[in-house]
């Protein structure tokens, strides 16, 4: 009993050892792969060990602050993005993910910001151009929101996203049959986006085309689209 005894301090204290010895990029890549799996709180708690181990990991900031934002935790998201940038500025990523943080606060200026901070460095990135179109046609400048979703359907052709955000800039401006083919090549691009087809049931509903505009919307209904 006391050899058994002894073995398990023995392996107690050797797991404790192996604990010990995990670095920050060890921690980094468990926060990552936890957040992956959607544990987020487990996902956080593992990037903190990661910054306590090293505060100047700007990878850990922003991961960090990935997780927060995934959460809904918006303000929190954009402290650990701050600290990310703060350490590298020239991380595009962090910038986008900054103005997408902003951008679901309503804090549209900030977020045209940030976002014009990730385009200034990488501007081939159809994500930031469409995020940014996203922002502008939420602020109601409608003209400046269609040439960004065109710049990112011309780095990226079959990109959803941008079809649908020109579609509903379009339908903001009263420009119904426009909208409708731009909401049919997201449709196109992406057949199971139920936000496109609902979007082209509302512009077609505007157009008078009722039993077009119910066949949209209940193709949305079945694909899930519950808005």
């Amino acid at each position: 009993m006391r050899l058994i005894c002894a073995i398990f301090i023995l392996l107690l204290a050797s797991m404790t050892s192996v604990q010990c010895q995990q670095t920050a990029e060890d921690w980094l890549n468990r926060g990552v792969a936890l957040g992956s799996q959607g544990k987020y709180d487990d996902a956080i708690k593992a990037f903190d060990e990661a910054i306590r181990l090293d505060p100047n990991d700007a990878m850990a900031w922003n991961n960090k602050g990935y997780a927060l934002y995934s959460q809904g935790k918006y303000e929190e998201a954009i402290t650990a993005y701050d600290e990310g940038i703060g350490l590298d500025p020239n991380d595009a990523i962090a910038w986008i993910n900054k103005g997408n943080a902003l951008n679901s606060q309503g804090k549209y200026d900030e977020a045209i910001k940030a976002f014009d901070e990730g385009i200034r460095l990488d501007p081939n990135d159809a994500m930031v151009w469409n995020n940014k179109g996203n922002a502008l046609n939420s602020q109601g400048n409608f003209d400046e929101a269609i040439k960004a979703c065109n710049e990112a359907i011309r780095l990226d052709p079959k990109f959803a996203w941008p079809w649908n955000n020109k579609g509903n800039a379009l339908g903001n401006q009263g420009k119904y049959d426009e909208a409708v083919k731009a909401f049919d090549e997201a449709i196109r691009f992406d057949p199971n986006d139920a936000m496109a087809w609902n979007n082209k049931g509302l512009a077609l509903e505007a157009l008078g085309k009722t039993t077009e505009a119910n066949a949209s919307f209940a193709k949305a209904k079945e694909l899930g689209y519950n808005g």
